[in-house]
């Protein structure tokens, strides 16, 4: 009981903290990922060091895996087939070939700046973090980019929405690889490609079972007080289902989030708002207690060079997919430079780092460090660039001329006798 109590009062503390420190920034008129991270990466080494809050290893890893359920539910019903558009072709060509020059190009210099000697597992470890590195964080995008209206920033908010459910089933999948290879160069193909199917098939499978039994019944019933809770028990039941059958989770979860995208269902705008609101919701959690998980007492000088190197690379590899990618009678070459620099991290890596952390390898440590200092640099550098928005965005392209001015009217002296007053019909 006095163990819970001490859970709860920590979870307690951590959440008003967040409460507070999310209302400030929004009187700042600044996202509140940035200042979240920052808040609990502070309080998280402090007690660290001197063990005022105490929240189990159990408690975190819930907490983790339902951000990740929800976080990927979310991020995969907004992907709807029909509303396919001019914008949304271009941001999926622009994730692809992003993360096609990520995956290339980021390993090798995440295995000779991070880890020590080059071997099959530290190469698909560098393969995770080169796939999260691509990632472009909704909210933070929509805050930053308020009221802005014009083809460069749709094409970041398209390109937000739908990267986030391909960067966090990625580094999952690439796991199961790792898991299957064992450390061991030497590997039956023959044997693993058999796992890695068995992984996929039943993942997806899961998550069509789960969404053809939860979304029948919700075609024929819907409650406000019921069916937002049942959205959340599906999505968690596919994650739970296809674990336990030896699946991939995050697969299961993102087929149900893409098949509650695309299939008719009464009131599905409300049940869309409600695990936004959710996702939102854990947003706080997450970032609070990154600072439980990454603990920054070794990271020194040098390190933050390293990270600061590899971000750099992750810049380059985005300025040339989108110069490849974006027709240049369409987008000038201040617009690519705009789309390059705006790519904040968010919840999505926050999860990620969350979940890889906790498993306890310490490569998984190290990107989980590097991750976060990527996060508040990407995070003050969209912030940055979106407030020099008028220098990238030309006022022809903006869609934000300002109204020509009407022309003065004279005025009418009704204290002249020949004045004429409009006439009005009776």
């Amino acid at each position: 009981m006095a163990e819970a109590l001490s859970v709860l009062t920590g979870l307690v503390f951590i959440i008003i903290v967040g409460i507070l420190v999310s209302l400030f920034a929004k009187k700042i008129h600044i996202s509140n990922v940035l200042l979240l991270l920052i808040a609990g990466l502070v309080i998280g080494n402090i007690s660290h060091a001197y063990g005022f809050i105490e929240i189990s290893g159990i408690a975190i890893v819930t907490i983790a895996i339902i951000a990740l359920v929800i976080i990927v539910f979310d991020g995969a019903s907004r992907f709807e087939l029909k509303s396919l558009d001019h914008f949304s072709v271009k941001s999926l060509k622009l994730i692809g070939l992003f993360l096609l020059f990520s995956l290339i190009t980021l390993p090798l210099f995440v295995n000779l700046l991070f880890f020590d000697g080059f071997n099959l597992s530290n190469f698909f470890y560098a393969l995770i973090f080169s796939a999260i590195a691509i990632s472009t964080d909704p909210a933070t995008v929509f805050v930053t980019l308020k009221n802005k209206a014009n083809k460069v920033v749709e094409l970041l908010k398209v390109e937000a929405l739908l990267n986030t459910p391909i960067v966090v089933l990625i580094p999952f999948l690439l796991l199961d690889i790792i898991n299957q290879i064992g450390g061991d160069v030497i590997l039956e193909w023959e044997v693993y490609l058999a796992g890695f199917m068995n992984q996929i098939v039943i993942g997806i499978g899961s998550g069509i079972l789960v969404g053809i039994i939860f979304f029948k019944g919700m075609r024929k019933f819907y409650s406000e007080e019921i069916s937002p809770l049942a959205i959340v028990g599906a999505a968690l039941l596919a994650y739970v289902l296809a674990e336990n059958l030896g699946g991939n989770g995050v697969l299961s979860v993102a087929v149900l989030g893409f098949m509650f995208g695309n299939m008719y269902l009464s009131h599905k705008e409300n049940l869309l708002e409600f695990s936004g609101m959710i996702s939102n919701s854990l947003e706080i959690l997450v970032f609070m207690m990154l600072g439980f998980i990454v603990i920054m007492d070794d990271i020194t000088v040098l390190f933050v060079v390293k990270a600061i190197a590899v971000f750099i690379v992750v810049l380059v590899a985005r300025f040339i997919a989108a110069r490849i990618t974006l027709p240049k009678d369409e987008f000038s070459k201040k617009n690519i430079w705009f789309i390059t620099l705006n790519m904040p991290k968010g919840i999505a890596v926050a999860v990620l780092v969350f979940s890889l952390t906790i498993l306890g390898v310490p490569q998984l440590e190290i990107i989980g460090k590097v991750l976060v200092i990527i996060m508040i640099l990407s995070i003050l550098l969209s912030t940055i660039i979106s407030k020099m928005y008028k220098k990238f965005i030309d006022e022809e392209e903006s869609g934000e001329k300002t109204p020509p001015k009407e022309p003065a009217k004279e005025p009418v002296d009704l204290r002249e006798g020949d004045a004429k007053l409009p006439h009005v019909q009776q």
